[in-house]
């Protein structure tokens, strides 16, 4: 694929996100016709070929530089083939089996989307993740319309999630922290108007997202965000010592305008981890694990995609998740799942490593969003969380081409 081509396919998917962002919702209660046209939109940007290439298991025979790919697309190939026949002998709903499969495909869109945006270089990286943070904005400013605007409830009152819980997707957690690190990477860069200029959107940006999810008490998140922001400023301050002027005097005034917020903001977190815990997590898990080994068959291959199980988590009704994706493949595709999908993210921890050498930056700024989704949270079937992965895996390798050329 030519350069040009790449290009056109990552600012695609870009416009998918923006409708994602603006229009759409993390978990689609049917599929309406703006779900319709982020379907277009993805499928405009990897084409049909390697995608029928990676589920028929053919691609495995392609030459790969890239040692995470041959894992990705053997367990691509397992878990959408070996839970899907199992969920159809089993005859659970083709419904309920769509709900499980189209996740399934965004968890691993890196393997259909990298190979067609890499010819894009650095250009593709940009438009990827220019879409994925302004999808972030975007869910940050209609969870904030949803809420009337109250920036001065943040710290004296819980706000309510809403129906749709626009603040779950990554994209949010992710604009959260790129945002505020781009711009202590523009004050870092320095001695440009333009710089500061651009700053100042990115700044906003970034108090939107962050202070939505202090606004609806998404503890783990948040705090996950600051942590990674702490990091990267210190890391920053390594690199151009003269920064820790600026960032004691941001410091400083934000504790003086939003003190109380900022305070209040903590104490809501600590009363609401006093009084949920883990929401009921580790008995989700153990009534999983219950089911599991309650035949070899279910141990090993699980029930299938689209299969219903009562979780304690939720009152104990018969739902089609659980809430953490450990617990999930074990219930649709057993052990041998579960050791496919654990091949395929532990693929992930090197090119990460090497992203964390050349651009500590994004490497960072993925990690919260990523842990949460893939760790703690339902958010593991949410588009963003296959386009923040695609981004990751395509960041490192057009940053090993410039090394190399």
């Amino acid at each position: 694929m030519t350069a040009a081509a790449g290009r056109g396919a990552a600012l695609s998917m870009a416009a998918g996100l923006l409708l994602y962002g603006g229009l759409s919702v993390p978990a689609p209660p049917g599929l309406r016709w703006v779900e319709i046209a982020i379907g277009l939109l993805i499928l405009a940007s990897i084409g049909w070929r390697w995608p029928l290439a990676v589920v028929s298991g053919h691609a495995l025979r392609t030459p790969s530089e890239n040692g995470w790919m041959p894992a990705a697309v053997a367990a691509a190939a397992w878990l959408l083939w070996v839970p899907l026949l199992r969920g159809a002998a089993l005859g659970w709903e083709a419904a309920d089996i769509l709900r499980d499969v189209v996740p399934l495909l965004y968890l691993f869109l890196p393997v259909f989307l990298v190979p067609v945006l890499r010819s894009g270089g650095q250009a593709a990286v940009r438009s990827l993740a220019g879409g994925v943070t302004l999808a972030g904005v975007l869910l940050a400013l209609r969870w904030w319309r949803q809420a009337e605007w109250g920036f001065g409830a943040i710290g004296k009152r819980a706000m309510a999630d809403g129906g749709v819980y626009l603040l779950n997707a990554p994209a949010v957690l992710f604009a959260a922290v790129a945002l505020p690190a781009a711009v202590l990477s523009l004050l870092a860069v320095g001695g440009r108007v333009r710089h500061w200029i651009m700053a100042v959107p990115c700044a906003v940006g970034g108090l939107l997202c962050l202070g939505a999810l202090a606004g609806a008490v998404h503890r783990t998140a948040l705090g996950l965000a600051v942590l990674a922001l702490a990091i990267i400023a210190l890391w920053w301050v390594r690199r151009r010592p003269w920064l820790a002027l600026p960032l004691l005097l941001g410091l400083v005034l934000l504790a003086v305008a939003g003190g109380d917020a900022l305070l209040g903001a903590w104490q809501q977190a600590a009363e609401k981890t006093r009084l949920t815990g883990v929401n009921a997590r580790w008995e989700e898990a153990a009534a999983v694990i219950d089911h599991a080994v309650s035949t070899p068959w279910t141990l090993l291959f699980g029930d299938g995609w689209g299969a219903r199980f009562a979780n304690p988590a939720v009152g104990g009704w018969r739902v089609g998740y659980t809430h953490t994706l450990g617990s999930y493949s074990l219930l649709k595709t057993g052990l041998f799942g579960v050791i496919a999908l654990a091949a395929y993210l532990g693929a992930m921890v090197r090119p990460w490593s090497r992203l964390l050498a050349a651009d500590p930056v994004l490497a960072l700024a993925v990690v919260p969003p990523l842990m949460m989704a893939l760790c703690l949270h339902t958010s593991f079937k949410y588009l963003d969380t296959g386009v923040i992965l695609s981004l990751m895996l395509l960041a490192t390798e057009c940053r090993k081409e410039l090394s190399e050329h």
